[in-house]
């Protein structure tokens, strides 16, 4: 049969048959794609005509392309759904780069017959909403105004990315009774698209509201049943199951765990599980060891920050890498389903919140895939928030989940490719600055000297657990005994100058589409801030370390800095507009004071109002070194004291 729309004629075979219009309806997912194909390319004015045919047991997905049509092969119908979309981006050049941002990049490679296949079974995006990130409140709050809509579009985003779960932090602020039904709508939505739902939710960790299936001071069995229950009726899958009691707290499930399994596997759940970064012996009370586990849970083993699992130094939750997770992985493959878990942004008083613009994360995240490619069954995407030009690192991972091979030849992924898709230009000219900065920042470690000290750190340097890279001496020694100390960042400032000379301008071939101009000039924006950032850092240090005197220059230099991060903070697009508010309210009708997480604002707000540089100009300044200090973090309520 012919089925004619406007922007899509098709034909679709199954085997040597043609599909019949009930076999196709009975397959939603490709249905759903093949609507959203046509109203694509009706709105960029293109035409395709398309032959479908679904072949059982086919190694890949494989698109030819003739004189008058395009051949589609796929093994299956969610295959196929795969391979629509990577049509209308290999040949007609959609991208999908951002749930509210879809461009028609020109500079595509050239192909007669492309070949796909997933590097991974589940390829999928956790969203990390006990921070306050773009989809948190309409997540958890039915009366959000479109927040419906904004989910629905966020999965869209995943199914164009060809990518198969999702799941995110449900709360325990979240009014079960009237979120039931509202989720699950938006389950169902994403179930006849093709994506597989989860929640992420925890045993009984009191920390940042995380929704508890046990209370922790009062656990009782009928609520572990009764909360499972209340869950499974929205129609999810999985649940990813935080065991332990905090980050730094390890295990903490008793006999509770047998029960979980029982009552999950009884609901048709699937049981998953994540390994914190923590090495298994550096918790500051009890331990982590995943061969101590079930057989039957998922094991999630999750990095974080730009750091991969083969580089040689992660100064990061008490690990000096993360070879403990590598070996995790390997060993742990023979017992149970593993998946990596690895972050493309991390928020607290480290990238975005700064704000800086980390290109490490494109070299680490398709290291590591390239690493974990073979040894894991799922590939679950840590992602804490898209704008500040973040938007790229998740793209580029979606993207790099799958394998491409163009007229037989195998293609091999970069990690400046998103840059080079969208802009075209000198391809070594991009290469270079991401291979710069990461040099700099992750290699010489200057990611230590230009991140913010943590309120973890001011409360007790010594005797708590340093999650961030952060200097070799406490800011406060180093201000009141400057020659003392000043041997210890010698070598980075002579560093930082020697890099702030040297840095790469971005490349100055701008393209000349509307849509993909924007996106170049926002990355452009978050690229010279990271630099300023890195400038303002080093005057920061040379004051810290310096006397009276030469301290003054150094912070009227700080003060001249300011205006220039203020001319390009409000160059970046805001494109949910309560990210960057002050006091974010659980239902902007009703005026509600207290968001959902455990943080009042908005997750830009400290980047939009540069904070942190306010903040470090003022310490330094005035010698105030206090945890309270111009503080923004309520910290007994993020830790779960109330």
């Amino acid at each position: 049969m012919i089925w004619i729309t406007i922007g899509l004629q098709l034909w679709l075979l199954h085997g040597s048959s043609n599909q019949e219009q009930a076999q196709l309806e009975s397959a939603p997912p490709l249905r759903h794609a093949l609507r959203d194909a046509d109203s694509l390319l009706s709105r960029y004015a293109r035409r395709e005509s398309l032959l479908i045919q679904i072949v059982p047991n086919s190694p890949k997905i494989r698109i030819e392309r003739f004189a008058t049509y395009t051949s589609l092969t796929a093994p299956d119908t969610l295959s196929a759904v795969a391979g629509v979309y990577i049509l209308l981006e290999e040949k007609h050049g959609l991208t999908f780069v951002h749930p509210k941002e879809t461009v028609v990049s020109p500079h595509l490679r050239t192909w007669q017959t492309l070949e796909a296949s997933p590097r991974f079974k589940w390829r999928g995006f956790h969203l990390h909403t006990q921070h306050p990130i773009e989809l948190t409140e309409a997540l958890h709050d039915p009366a959000f105004p479109d927040g419906e809509q904004l989910v629905k579009a966020y999965i869209d985003w995943l199914i164009r990315n060809r990518q198969n779960y999702f799941e995110f932090c449900l709360l325990r602020t979240v009014d079960l009774e009237r979120w039931q039904p509202y989720f699950s709508r938006i389950v169902r939505y994403a179930q006849e698209r093709g994506v597989v739902v989860g929640l992420d939710i925890s045993l009984r960790m009191q920390q940042q509201r995380a929704f508890q299936l046990i209370p922790r001071w009062r656990p009782k069995a009928k609520m572990l049943r009764k909360n499972l229950g209340i869950l499974s009726n929205t129609g999810i899958s999985r649940i990813n199951v935080d065991l332990n009691a905090a980050e730094f707290v390890g295990k903490s499930w008793g006999g509770w765990i047998d029960s979980l399994i029982i009552h999950a596997k009884r609901l048709g759940l699937h049981v998953m599980t994540r390994q914190h970064v923590v090495p298994p012996d550096a918790y500051a009370v009890g331990d982590f060891h995943p061969s101590t586990l079930p057989s039957e849970i998922t094991l999630c083993v999750h990095s974080v920050m730009c750091y991969s699992l083969r580089d040689s130094i992660a100064p990061v939750y008490r690990c000096k890498n993360f070879s403990h997770l590598y070996e995790s992985i390997l060993n742990e493959r023979q017992r149970r389903p593993v998946w990596y878990y690895p972050e493309t942004a991390y928020w607290v008083s480290f990238d975005n919140t700064v704000p800086v613009w980390l290109l490490s994360y494109l070299r680490s995240r398709l290291e590591d895939i390239l690493t974990v490619e073979n040894l894991v069954e799922g590939h679950l995407t840590f992602s804490s928030g898209w704008d500040v030009g973040y938007w790229l690192f998740d793209w580029s991972v979606a993207r790099w989940s799958w394998k491409y091979e163009y007229d037989s030849a195998l293609y091999i992924p970069s990690p400046a490719e998103g840059m080079i898709r969208l802009f075209g230009g000198d391809t070594a000219h991009w290469e270079h600055i991401v291979r710069y900065q990461d040099s700099l920042l992750v290699g010489k470690d200057i990611l230590s000297y230009i991140t913010p000290t943590t309120a973890i750190d001011e409360i007790g340097w010594r005797w708590l657990p340093a999650f961030q890279p952060r200097l070799p001496v406490p800011p406060w020694k180093i201000y009141r005994k400057p020659t003392k100390y000043r041997p210890y960042l010698t070598p980075a400032l002579t560093g930082m100058q020697d890099a702030l000379q040297k840095y790469p301008i971005w490349p100055k071939a701008a393209p000349k589409e509307g849509d993909i101009q924007r996106l170049y000039d926002e990355l452009n924006t978050a690229w010279n801030l990271t630099h300023l950032r890195i400038e303002f850092r080093y005057h920061w240090l040379q004051a810290l370390s310096s006397g009276k005197a030469a301290r003054k220059l150094h912070i009227d230099t700080l003060r001249a800095l300011l205006p220039s991060a203020e001319k390009l903070i409000v160059q970046l697009p805001i494109r949910y507009p309560h990210t960057v508010q002050e006091r974010v309210c659980r239902a902007q009708k009703t005026g509600c004071p207290h968001p959902h997480p455990s943080y009042r604002y908005g997750y830009l707000y400290p980047a939009v109002s540069l904070h942190f540089w306010r903040r470090e100009m003022e310490q330094v300044r005035r010698g105030r070194w206090g945890v309270l200090y111009r503080n923004i973090w309520d910290i007994p309520r993020i830790t779960g004291l109330w």
